[in-house]
């Protein structure tokens, strides 16, 4: 993804570097002047959906560093990250003061890529998957459909909620209802990962360069997981604790 990274280093973690970056630096200026973010994203997105261009390698590189669906999955993460990291960090402040323009990008290059491999959710459903994945169709089935069509149910309706323009006409319960969401989408999103890296890994085979290279990529997304709970219920105990010390002199 970024030229010169070695392949073991997962993309996802490359492109999380790049999302991480951006936010700090740009955040102020986001925040204020978020249309032209909107119209750059947007527009690159749909770049990625014209076919029959020959692009020179370094435009390809730079659709890659900015609008692959690897950076859409790292936008996410960041959002999501956001709401379990310690508030009182300025990392933290910082991401929650974009967090909303963070999801629209993110899902602006999301719905890109959704519309792109929408064809495999079919397809995945016919004789032919087997053909074209061998021993990987069953988990690269579970990826696609399984997890896939409910991730992006999970994925469409909050992301369209986040426009502002739509928040506003929504009754605040409504909103917060919808935007509960996100959780199962959290842990979709995971899931998909992991299946999906293990089905290239049974794709290629343990015999190959690339094996090594997408069973990294499981765990890298199984770590996030992992940590993303932690972060959540850490924060709800500590959540607990705060609120047991306000009520335990009313009770005495």
């Amino acid at each position: 993804m970024i030229p010169f990274v070695p392949s073991i280093v997962p993309n996802i973690v490359q492109a999380l570097v790049l999302v991480v970056a951006f936010a700090l630096i740009a955040a102020p200026v986001l925040r204020k002047h978020p249309v032209p973010f909107y119209v750059f994203y947007a527009a690159l997105s749909a770049v990625t959906l014209i076919d029959g261009i020959t692009w020179d390698p370094w435009a390809d590189v730079v659709l890659d560093l900015f609008v692959s669906c690897y950076v859409g999955v790292a936008f996410y993460l960041v959002v999501m990250f956001a709401g379990a990291l310690p508030r009182k960090w300025w990392v933290t402040k910082r991401f929650l003061s974009v967090r909303t323009e963070l999801s629209v990008i993110g899902g602006f290059i999301i719905a890109a890529h959704i519309c792109r491999v929408a064809f495999m959710i079919p397809l995945s459903l016919s004789m032919y998957w087997t053909f074209i994945w061998g021993d990987a169709a069953p988990v690269m089935m579970a990826a696609v459909t399984i997890v896939g069509v409910p991730l992006l149910v999970c994925f469409a309706v909050p992301w369209l909620t986040s426009f502002r323009f739509i928040r506003k006409r929504m009754k605040h319960s409504t909103w917060k209802t919808i935007q509960a969401m996100a959780y199962p989408f959290m842990g979709l999103l995971v899931l998909q990962g992991i299946l999906l890296s293990l089905g290239h890994a049974i794709y290629v085979g343990p015999g190959t360069a690339e094996f090594a290279d997408y069973m990294v990529n499981a765990a890298t997304y199984l770590f996030f997981g992992i940590a993303y709970v932690a972060c959540k219920v850490s924060m709800a105990v500590k959540n607990h604790q705060k609120q047991a010390k306000r009520t335990a002199p009313q009770a005495s």
